[in-house]
């Protein structure tokens, strides 16, 4: 085998390959991706965040209950830990998604890729910079749908782009 899906399919031909972009999505690949598959996207990392600090929330329960179970009550916080708690799992989520791999998992689900203005993968400054304008203004999302090259406020900003990558 050469390393390709399926080796070569007979002697002295080309290396057989798997694609996985369908034939119609191949004409979308690269370009900017749309408002409806971001706020998808954003909508499955949103229902991640919440289960992580939902999980976070458990886990100080636990410790509680453990520390002393005798005057154990669930601790009573308020709308304002949550935006912060939830804040800071999102800066570091998105931050840490978008330098390892250029995706978080709502991307990799929709197939999108976030990338800097030459096209290549954002480095930990862009990243960060990146996340913390998707934290603080996440409405600026919506500025895709009147953007004729389908940006962001982010995106404008900082010079980044979503794309469809769906990978091969």
């Amino acid at each position: 085998m050469n390393g390709t899906a399926g080796g070569l399919s007979g002697p002295g031909r080309r290396p057989l390959r798997a694609v996985a972009v369908p034939r119609e999505a191949r004409t979308y690949q690269g370009h900017r991706a749309g408002l409806i598959s971001r706020v998808l996207a954003s909508g499955i990392d949103l229902l991640i965040i919440v289960a992580i600090v939902g999980a976070g929330y458990l886990a100080v329960s636990i410790v509680l209950f453990l520390w002393n179970p005798g005057a154990f009550h669930f601790p009573a916080l308020d709308r304002t830990w949550f935006l912060v708690s939830g804040g800071a799992v999102l800066f570091v989520y998105l931050s840490a998604c978008w330098v390892m791999t250029g995706r978080t998992w709502g991307d990799l689900l929709l197939g999108l890729r976030v990338v800097n203005y030459q096209g290549e993968p954002l480095r930990i400054a862009g990243a960060a910079l990146r996340a913390a304008v998707c934290v603080v203004f996440p409405i600026g999302i919506f500025y895709v749908a009147v953007s004729r090259a389908n940006r962001s406020v982010a995106d404008v900003a900082l010079r980044t782009s979503v794309i469809y990558d769906w990978g091969t």
